[in-house]
Formats: structure tokens, C-alpha cells, sequence
């Protein structure tokens, strides 16, 4: 836990913070996007993303790699028009993201380990197809904030 309060410090992170691991948009069920089958294409649905979550809510954003089977966090970082309350953690330990996983006030993602992981810690999870409803519904920041008013684990 120290470890990942140390890099989230050192990070410029703050603040409460979703956790953002890209994966591909293309392995999601129910997923009719665009986006979902030119890489270059998804990496931008993720920089939005993590520009929705900062413009529509308090929190912010820590990008982390998605297992190495995701998209690349630092071109999603690159693409991303708001760089402030955006962080990249790279090389994480496997406790240093449960420990962010723990900390966090959710995490958006596509890959299953890190989906289970966040529920087994009782954090709410998020997948991609479900982020991209609440954009179309415009209630993201409602859906987002909703996982603020939790009280986080004694552990945390």
C-alpha cells in the first residue's frame, strides 16, 4: 500500500481517482462502436474517456497498463486534450495495483483479471460497454459519482 501511495503522490494524484486500464474495444460483447476495430481508432475512445471522467467529475484519472494484453496507457495519455489530474503508473507491482485497485473509487476496463479482482475488493467496476451507455445517455459523471459516496476499506 505504501508503494502505490508513494507513486501515486509522486504522480501529481491528489485526489480520489478512477482507474483506467485500455484494452481493446473489439473483445467487448455488445459493443457496436466504430472505434472497435481500428487500434488507433480505440485508443482514442479511451482518451476521451478519461477526458469525460475529468470534465464531468471531481476525480481523476490513473491510466495503468491492462495486464499487457490492453491497449498502450502512454498513447492514450498522449491523446488525451487534458493532461491535468492524469496520471500513467507504469510497471506496477501486482500489489501495487491491488492496492490501487483498493484505493481507487473504480476502475473502467475490459480485462477480466483486473474486473474481478476490483469486485473480489468490493470496488466498483466498470467495462467498457458500460462506459460507453452512460456516454451515449449522458450520465457518466452521475454513474462515476455514484462510486465516490462508498466508504473505502479499512485497509485503505
Amino acid at each position: 500500500m505504501a508503494g502505490a501511495l508513494r507513486r501515486l503522490h509522486q504522480s501529481g494524484i491528489r485526489r480520489s481517482f478512477i482507474l483506467v486500464a485500455p484494452t481493446r474495444l473489439g473483445r467487448q460483447p455488445v459493443i457496436d462502436l466504430p472505434e472497435a476495430d481500428d487500434p488507433a481508432d480505440q485508443v482514442q475512445w479511451w482518451s476521451r474517456l478519461c477526458d469525460l471522467i475529468r470534465t464531468q467529475t471531481p476525480l481523476s484519472v490513473v491510466l495503468v497498463d491492462a495486464a499487457h494484453r490492453g491497449l498502450n496507457p502512454e498513447l492514450v495519455r498522449e491523446r488525451a486534450r487534458l493532461q491535468k489530474r492524469l496520471a500513467l503508473l507504469e510497471d506496477l507491482t501486482r500489489a501495487e495495483r491491488t492496492a490501487l485497485l483498493e484505493i481507487s473509487r473504480g476502475v473502467c476496463t475490459g480485462d477480466q483479471g483486473l474486473l474481478t479482482e476490483a469486485r473480489v475488493l468490493e470496488t466498483p467496476s466498470h467495462e467498457p460497454r458500460e462506459a460507453q451507455v452512460a456516454i451515449l445517455e449522458e450520465s457518466l459523471g452521475d454513474r462515476l459519482m455514484g462510486a465516490t459516496s462508498r466508504v473505502l476499506r479499512a485497509t485503505a
